[in-house]
């Protein structure tokens, strides 16, 4: 009888202890304040067992009153939420927008994904660090989806992984620059789905003070704004920018309220009003895929980079407005040290262009445009008088071609990389070395795990634009995500160099440093820190080598300083 009487009471002490750390026994039930998800366990490439939880609701859905509007919390909802796969994907448009299997494009998009090694409600554990990613597509294409990013990889390096959905093209990216319809919307998604990992993060394992936000084009030109935002303040402890960085001439748009009113009209010749609220009323009242799949193109003189197809994008906004998230001149604000000082990895791979110039004769146009009138190689990026124009274009040319770029056509594809992505990126890591750790990387390791191995333009081959996203992701991606691919049998050194990368980065998200101890699997090398006169960087190739002064950076960067007049945006 004693015997009962004690296990009896054992049971109780033992049910008081399980309820007050939730359901232990069910992993895959988590409660969040706003109602109780459902997730399901799956299984990483080393055959770890992980938890995913897809599809969270992380703001309400920006729809009716919400359209052009900055996110606000979800409404609570009772019974169990199923959030057992990815269904939702904001509207895609542009050239990188091929569908997606499973995917249906809708307004109602803000959702994002948790995937973590930990069984949420096990209180024993030692909670993990996270990693927040951004994807890119130009500010209009692309998801978090585990369709593209499957986090199984990082997972078995023990950390836990959410990936987001944001408002993309106009939907989230059209401001009347007045407030009546706010910028930045889908940068603002983004902040708003930092706050909800901060705040949620610990039911899954994860630990709130240790969050690094990652992404890669668009995706890394937003980590590098939100490293601007005064907003972000301790939402974050680290950087990962992968091919992108707020100071690239593609993540600033000047003539955001023009090209407002472009689309108005375009949608409704009658429009003829200057009035931001008669343009949201217009907006309102039409379809979303109206919006999105608009017809507005570039105008002569107001393009926003070489990207010239991409117009939807971040502005700088009026200090004054409410929830402003961007006020400051990024070039300034990294600069003069106005950032959220967190380290960084930032780096690029070693020939971006390739993905953006599919064939010899868009190569040959853009070697006609620029030749044809050297100012063109400088177009409106940057504040300088017609005849300094002339000057620094002809200089840059000279960087690449003692000749002209029609006679040289693979210099293009040289250029326009620089111009885009790496030229910018060795600038942001110079700057914010002043303040931060910064590790900077040049990803040149050619493999057919990359999608494009045998993409040659103009003579000239290396490693594209996205190339890396298939080793960290565990997914068989390509450029413009050609999906069902045949899938192959990885190459040995492809799978060593995608073990270095994970290894790398997860550290980071660890430790906040690449290379914290010796290891052999790494080669032995130490990640060495950019300084503002040593432009350090980590070359990834078969092996690892710290190199200095990469790509033409140094003869640009006194081109540009020569030439354009301070203050700057971006570089």
């Amino acid at each position: 009888f004693e015997m009962m009487k004690y296990n009896g009471l054992l049971l109780l002490i033992l049910c008081a202890i399980r309820s007050s750390v939730a359901d232990v026994d069910d992993p895959t039930l988590v409660t969040l304040p706003e109602g109780q998800i459902r997730g399901q366990a799956l299984q990483s490439p080393n055959d770890n067992v992980y938890y995913a939880f897809q599809d969270i609701p992380y703001a309400a859905p920006p729809i009716g009153e919400l359209r052009f509007q900055a996110p606000v919390a979800p409404a609570k909802w009772e019974g169990i939420l199923n959030t057992t796969k990815n269904e939702k994907v904001c509207y895609q448009s542009g050239p990188g927008s091929a569908p997606i299997p499973g995917l249906n494009p809708t307004e109602d998009c803000l959702y994002l994904n948790v995937y973590t090694p930990l069984k949420p409600g096990d209180t024993s554990q030692t909670p993990l660090p996270v990693l927040i990613w951004i994807h890119g597509g130009g500010y209009e294409s692309g998801t978090g989806a585990i369709q593209i990013y499957r986090p199984g990889l990082f997972i078995d390096h023990n950390i836990v992984v959410v990936t987001i959905n944001y408002r993309l093209g106009a939907l989230g990216f059209l401001t009347t620059e007045d407030g009546v319809i706010p910028g930045n919307l889908g940068l603002k998604d983004q902040h708003f789905a930092f706050q909800w990992v901060k705040n949620n993060i610990h039911l899954f394992g994860g630990d709130p003070e240790k969050i690094t936000i990652s992404g890669e084009s668009a995706g890394a030109g937003s980590v590098g704004l939100h490293l601007l935002s005064q907003r972000n303040k301790g939402l974050f402890r680290g950087g990962i920018l992968q091919s992108g960085t707020s100071l690239s001439q593609w993540a600033h748009q000047s003539y955001a309220r023009f090209y407002a009113f472009e689309l108005a009209r375009s949608l409704d010749p009658s429009f003829t009003s200057d009035n931001s609220t008669e343009l949201l009323e217009l907006l309102r009242s039409l379809p979303a895929s109206d919006i999105n799949d608009n017809s507005v193109t570039a105008a002569v003189g107001k393009e926003s980079s070489l990207l010239d197809i991409l117009i939807w994008l971040p502005v700088i906004e009026d200090a004054n407005l409410d929830g402003a998230l961007l006020t400051g001149l990024y070039h300034e604000d990294i600069r003069t040290g106005n950032i959220n000082q967190v380290p960084i990895i930032i780096g690029f791979n070693s020939a971006e262009g390739l993905a953006f110039l599919p064939s010899d004769s868009v190569v040959e146009t853009y070697a006609k445009y620029f030749d044809s009138d050297l100012t063109n190689v400088i177009r409106n990026q940057f504040n300088m008088t017609k005849e300094d124009k002339l000057t620094a274009g002809t200089k840059l040319r000279q960087i690449y071609t003692d000749g002209t770029f029609e006679d040289d056509p693979g210099q293009v594809v040289k250029f326009y990389g620089d111009d885009l992505f790496t030229t910018p990126s060795i600038r942001h890591a110079k700057l914010q070395s002043n303040y931060t750790d910064v590790y900077m990387y040049q990803f040149s390791y050619k493999g057919n795990m990359g999608g494009m191995k045998d993409l040659e333009v103009a003579g000239i081959r290396g490693v594209g634009h996205s190339e890396e996203l298939c080793y960290l992701w565990d997914a068989h991606l390509s450029f413009g995500f050609s999906y069902g691919s045949p899938y192959r049998a990885d190459d040995p050194e492809d799978v060593t160099t995608r073990q270095r990368l994970l290894t790398l980065w997860s550290n980071f998200v660890k430790y906040l440093n690449p290379t914290p101890e010796v290891d052999s699997s790494l080669g032995n090398v130490t990640w060495e820190k950019v300084s503002p006169n040593n432009l350090v960087y980590l070359n990834i190739n078969d092996t690892l080598e710290v190199e200095t002064n990469p790509k033409e950076y140094l003869k640009w960067e006194r081109i540009i300083d020569s030439y354009a007049i301070p203050p700057l945006i971006n570089y």
